[in-house]
């Protein structure tokens, strides 16, 4: 049993003692856990003012195309002016003494009286605004879609109904043009100041003119009421518009019709049409 003994190997006496090895394990784990709550905060920090930047931005977008639909609405206004005059000015003029204008020159004030450009705005911020659920949910506030909501129905509202009675002017003229034995007058213009239709469209221009006016006012009163509830300035939406329309490529001024057609006959051709003025004048010799 002695030798038995003798022969078997000895075991080694290890102590191994639990508590720092866990204590390390231990000081991993909440280090990796307050390391991925930070990082998971900080992305949601960043989400969130994400989000409020996408929020605002969106806000600022739809407001600034209701202020510019007011701007054009002031400019149509103001552009109107000449016209407006013109208008009241042959309606207080009695007809036979308008005849004895120049016919040329007559015609041209006419036209300029009737002439009714139709209003078109941009629908891009409309469309995306109303038609997107994603913006609703971003925006996040119902008073605020609500009001912005009725400012785009109020501004379809105008277009239309100015639309239509540009309409109307249009068929007026046309009327006298298609059907002239229903009119007096010894030419097309004084047939349409004899029109009861045309006179009427005349006659409309200043109430359509201040009424564009008051549109544009109604949507500023109402555009401010959706600057409140977004917590937005006025002056902000202001510049953003001024920058926005200021950034726009630069056309010019856009064409006048009547520019058009006052341009002289070129002498090229006149010089053309040189050999058949001859041709006339040897047959008229003929003639005689």
């Amino acid at each position: 049993m002695i030798f038995f003994n003798l022969f078997r190997a000895p075991k080694p006496k290890v102590k191994v003692d639990g508590k720092p090895f866990l204590k390390q394990v231990g000081m991993i784990v909440l280090s990796t856990t307050i390391s991925l709550s930070l990082t998971l905060g900080v992305l949601q920090l960043l989400e969130m003012q994400a989000k409020k930047k996408d929020r605002r931005l969106s806000a600022m977008m739809v407001m600034s195309n209701i202020e510019s639909f007011a701007r054009t609405l002031e400019l149509r206004a103001e552009k109107m002016a000449p016209t407006d005059s013109m208008a009241a000015w042959l309606l207080s003029m009695p007809i036979e003494d308008l005849e004895l204008m120049p016919e040329k020159e007559l015609a041209a004030l006419v036209d300029r009286a009737t002439t009714v450009a139709t209003l078109n705005h941009d629908r891009s911020a409309e469309n995306v605004f109303t038609n997107n659920i994603e913006t609703w949910k971003n925006v996040g506030n119902v008073s605020f879609i609500d009001q912005v909501g009725s400012c785009f129905s109020a501004i379809n509202g105008v277009e239309e109904q100015f639309n239509d009675w540009a309409k109307g002017v249009s068929e007026a003229l046309h009327d006298v043009s298609i059907n002239p034995d229903k009119y007096e007058g010894s030419n097309r213009t004084l047939k349409c100041l004899h029109s009861d239709k045309v006179r009427a469209s005349m006659a409309a221009m200043h109430n359509r003119r201040c009424w564009l006016k008051y549109a544009a006012a109604v949507l500023r009163y109402h555009n401010r009421s959706n600057m409140r509830s977004i917590d937005i300035t006025e002056q902000e939406v202001m510049d953003y518009t001024d920058n926005r329309e200021n950034n726009d490529y630069d056309v010019g001024e856009p064409p006048v019709v009547f520019d058009y057609y006052t341009d002289p006959i070129s002498l090229d051709s006149l010089t053309t049409m040189r050999a058949y003025t001859e041709r006339v004048e040897e047959l008229k010799a003929a003639k005689q």
